[in-house]
């Protein structure tokens, strides 16, 4: 039985962090197909082109900043799950995502094992 790949956006603005997490979570091949961005703009546009099944964004990307990013995606594709990623934590922004639906939140330094784990039980793959 084939299992569809389940694809998600990475958006942070340090390429550097994309494309680690990125080649990382390859190693998961058989059900995960990574797309990367680097600015909230770019991830609205490629949210409109594909077919996306998790957002894992940065808050703090130029232009469109990951919080607003979260905002119009729970808008525009509410059944899309989002992981929100963080150097600078905050209670505030605990406290909005609280209150969504389907959205996950990690501090930098992560375990990409912590990421991971986030990131299946957010799209409930074993």
């Amino acid at each position: 039985m084939d299992i569809e790949k389940k694809r998600i956006l990475i958006g942070d603005d340090e390429e550097d962090l994309t494309w680690s997490i990125s080649k990382r979570l390859a190693k998961d091949g058989d059900s995960l197909e990574i797309i990367c961005t680097n600015s909230g703009s770019s991830a609205l546009e490629m949210l409109s082109k594909y077919k996306v099944d998790l957002l894992v964004t940065d808050i703090r990307m130029p232009g469109i900043s990951g919080l607003q990013l979260l905002n119009e995606v729970k808008v525009r594709y509410p059944q899309t799950p989002v992981i929100v990623m963080t150097a600078y934590g905050s209670l505030e922004v605990k406290k909005v995502l609280e209150h969504l639906k389907k959205t996950g939140y990690i501090e930098k330094p992560f375990e990409i094992n912590e990421l991971r784990k986030l990131i299946y039980s957010l799209l409930r793959l074993n």
